[in-house]
């Protein structure tokens, strides 16, 4: 059983909101994958009514968990954390056969004894620092979480203390996840505090090489550039680069040359993305068409097709007057209906309405690259 690297635990304290589905959705937005809800004061009743609207909100590769309560667990259809005093990780097991189980564990004795234990799928330790939301245990500290990490036989997910700023040698220390309550939920900024700690683990696993393909217009240069900077990788515009060493504008080297030449031109630059070994490479809207390049991109890395209604481009397209091939809003549509069977071969089909903001538009490519599985697809 893999858990992702993120393990989100709700408090309606510390993020200010009363909901606990609005918490669990706007995690899921951007890319969290794990989220246990955690809500002691909460009536039953209303807590079951948490539990399940969090479920039916979950993407489907999304983990969901209660903390402590079997009996909601077992309704609700989703897994449990238990601390040490709740039901032992066995009786827990036989009432909920297929559902994730974790155990919390505070020292090295106890993590090695649930280690051996069947029972539970993954084994919780710490608090590895100052915890802002559970203050009855001392910090157990880096070293600690080593030993722990070096008698590990499931995943172990670090918990206590732990931010954006601390999780590098949290993982380096051995953890296979992290959870976080107040690096998460803080002020309210579930977004932006996800993001910095999500692209804090994407960038210790290299993305490899990226290809955005779509139609003029689609934002995969804007989009291009935002993941770039959050992975931390090379950013390649082939037009751009393509504009930079011939000193012609691509709508002057169309007219000039045709548009066979210039094809030709473009694939020795996306030939030379194969010297990099992670990059953001945002492509020409034609580059995709030609087989000898979609054979190129696909193997050199993964092509993400973004894909936005042609009305939205439609109107982006009013006032560009650089595209080489773009020469009425007729001849564009035209234009899009012969590309757009070419743009779903092979690649992952990202949908964008054209209103998201580049990190939303990001958060998207981002999470079909992490879950291919469930991002359109054909090929």
């Amino acid at each position: 059983m893999l858990l992702p690297p993120l393990y989100a635990i709700t408090d309606r304290t510390v993020s200010g909101l009363d909901d606990v589905s609005e918490i669990a959705v706007r995690l899921f937005r951007v890319g969290v994958r794990c989220v246990q809800v955690r809500e002691k004061t909460m009536p039953d009743r209303d807590l079951l009514g948490a539990v399940e609207a969090v479920r039916g909100l979950a993407p489907a590769d999304s983990a969901v968990l209660v903390n402590d309560r079997v009996d909601i667990a077992r309704v609700a259809g989703v897994g449990v954390h238990l601390g040490q005093e709740d039901l032992p990780a066995a009786e827990a097991r036989r009432l909920l056969p297929e559902a994730l189980i974790g155990v919390s564990t505070h020292d090295l004795e106890a993590a090695g004894r649930a280690f051996l234990d069947p029972a539970p799928d993954y084994v919780a330790f710490g608090p590895v620092f100052e915890s802002g939301t559970k203050t009855l245990r001392s910090a157990r500290g880096i070293e600690e979480l080593s030993r722990v990490a070096a008698i590990r036989t499931k995943p172990l997910v670090a918990i206590g203390g732990i931010t954006a700023e601390n999780l590098d040698e949290v993982f380096e220390a051995g953890a296979d996840a992290v959870a976080m309550v107040g690096g998460l939920l803080g002020a309210g900024a579930l977004e932006s505090n996800a993001r910095r700690v999500l692209d804090r683990i994407r960038i210790r696993r290299p993305p490899g090489r990226i290809y955005l393909v779509g139609f003029m217009g689609c934002g995969k240069t804007a989009i291009g550039r935002r993941l770039a900077a959050r992975l931390a990788v090379p950013f390649v515009d082939v037009d751009a680069e393509i504009e930079r060493t011939s000193g012609r504008t691509v709508r002057a080297l169309f007219e000039e040359s045709g548009e066979p030449a210039f094809r030709e031109r473009e694939a020795v630059f996306l030939a030379g993305t194969e010297s990099l070994a992670d990059a953001v490479v945002a492509t020409g809207g034609g580059a995709y068409v030609p087989e000898a390049n979609r054979r190129q991109m696909l193997r050199l890395g993964r092509v993400v097709f973004l894909d936005v209604p042609f009305p939205v481009l439609r109107e982006r397209l009013r006032e560009k007057t650089d595209r080489p091939l773009f020469q009425s809003v007729e001849q564009a549509a035209r234009l899009f209906a012969e590309r757009d069977p070419f743009y779903r071969m092979g690649s992952l089909r990202v949908t964008l309405q054209g209103n998201e903001t580049l990190d939303e538009a990001a958060d998207r490519v981002l999470c079909a690259l992490e879950s291919p599985s469930l991002a359109a697809s054909s090929g």
